[in-house]
């Protein structure tokens, strides 16, 4: 699909509501960045991962990330990725959440945003397009959150360990190793992670091989290819560690819900 430039950045678009669609390679990397409106990120096939000051999302085809006007975040390709951005005018954006929400994409929803794409830019807004623009936000409003995001430090030293496991959960360095990497003692870099994210450095890296797994999983993967990328040795510990991380077994918590 050859994607039009003017479909390349929506921020000043003439509408409410505008959508972006644009293919990224493998390892391409969006720097710290902010958005006048809100954004819907969302890919139709692919996994990137999102970060802002507070949270890193992985976002398989199955999940979108809400992001309210203003919010600097950063976006990683962990794979190809075709993104669909939808662009919401803050001044439509006062019904929805003023902080980041991952949610469940409905089938609907997304075949709105593919609808929308069919548009010219300065859609009519009493006709087809901005009919599809009105149901967009009816079903922005009505998305399911998940609770799938993984608290960030802020201190350089935590953030370099935190950055370098997102880049590969299945490192298996030990905190005194950690510690040496960040040029900071163990009790040091122990007291930032627990202080900072509010979970202990083991607690953490379980709950981003469990967020890593489970996008892994959504995104088609079987379980003992999940248990392996992540750092598990069998599929059965690996589900354990989901279970005891999430509460929940792997195959439910990443069963469609739409």
């Amino acid at each position: 699909m050859t994607i039009p430039e003017y479909r390349r950045n929506m921020d000043d678009s003439p509408r409410p509501v505008a959508v972006m669609a644009k293919p990224w390679a493998p390892g391409e990397h969006i720097p710290l960045h902010i958005h006048r409106r809100g954004q819907l990120l969302h890919a139709v096939s692919g996994v990137m991962r999102v970060e802002t000051a507070e949270f890193a999302w992985i976002l398989p085809p199955a999940r979108a990330l809400w992001l309210p006007p203003q919010k600097p975040h950063n976006v990683t390709m962990r794979s190809h990725v075709e993104m669909r951005t939808v662009y919401i005018d803050p001044s439509a954006c006062e019904a929805l959440p003023q902080q980041p929400v991952l949610v469940e994409i409905s089938g609907l929803l997304r075949e709105l945003i593919l609808a929308l794409l069919e548009e010219p830019v300065d859609y009519a807004e009493r006709g087809r397009g901005g009919i599809i623009a009105r149901l967009i936000l009816t079903e922005l409003a009505r998305l399911r959150e998940r609770r799938l995001e993984v608290p960030m430090p802020r201190d350089a030293r935590a953030l370099r360990v935190a950055r370098a496991l997102l880049d590969n959960s299945s490192i298996d360095f030990g905190l005194d190793r950690w510690a040496n990497e960040a040029g900071a003692s163990r009790r040091t870099l122990a007291r930032i992670f627990r202080s900072e994210t509010g979970l202990g450095f083991a607690e953490w890296r379980a709950r981003l091989r469990a967020v890593d797994g489970l996008a892994r999983l959504s995104d088609g993967a079987s379980v003992a290819e999940t248990a392996a990328a992540v750092g598990y040795a069998s599929p059965s510990a690996f589900s354990a560690m989901i279970h005891r991380t999430m509460g929940s077994a792997p195959r439910r918590l990443t069963r469609s819900h739409n």
